[in-house]
């Protein structure tokens, strides 16, 4: 399998003997030992572990005290079609709501799916509106409501985009920055449609 050559009197392997690679050139592997390991110890990875997507799960464990890293995992929440929740949502980066969701929400970004129904309160950075949103929606950046979107109730927002076919009905007022807090009850307040 493998030829001396004579000037240098190191090995070299023997081109019709090496496995071909998928573009059809032959593989070599060297060592740091120049000797090439035998062939039945190779660890192979079979070609459908090699294609299996990372798992990933939700953790909500905090970090280790004397951790080093100072990396934290995103907190990411995805409430699929056909579920219902019920509660308080909080301390979410990303929360996707595909089903139906009666909570009160502090989350990053909210993006509710053409499929997605709230009901309660929200008071988000960002939030994408396919679906319907009926309560308190308080969004402290940019609320974006495409075609399909609805919302009804108290709306407050820093900046707004509305997508032709978008609706938006009650109370909804701008506010300025960081300045965007949750609604007080005031008596004689009009109602404002847009």
């Amino acid at each position: 399998m493998f030829k001396r050559t004579k000037e240098s009197g190191t090995e070299t392997p023997e081109e019709d003997t090496l496995p071909l690679q998928a573009g059809g050139s032959r593989l070599i592997e060297r060592t740091a030992q120049s000797e090439p390991e035998p062939v039945s110890h190779r660890q192979l990875t079979p070609s459908y572990e090699v294609r299996k997507p990372a798992v990933r799960t939700l953790q909500t464990h905090a970090p280790s005290f004397g951790s080093s890293s100072g990396q934290t995992t995103p907190a990411n929440l995805h409430v699929g079609r056909g579920l219902k929740l019920e509660g308080k949502i909080q301390s979410c980066d990303t929360l996707v709501i595909e089903g139906d969701v009666t909570a009160t929400i502090e989350s990053g970004t909210l993006t509710i799916s053409e499929t997605g129904e709230v009901r309660g309160e929200a008071t988000v950075e960002t939030a994408e509106i396919n679906g319907k949103f009926d309560g308190t929606l308080i969004v402290k950046k940019c609320l974006t409501v495409n075609a399909t979107g609805r919302i009804t109730g108290i709306i407050r927002y820093g900046e707004l985009k509305v997508e032709q076919g978008g609706k938006i009905s009650g109370e909804v007022e701008a506010v300025e920055g960081t300045a965007v807090t949750a609604p007080s009850l005031r008596t004689g307040d009009a109602a404002a449609s847009a």
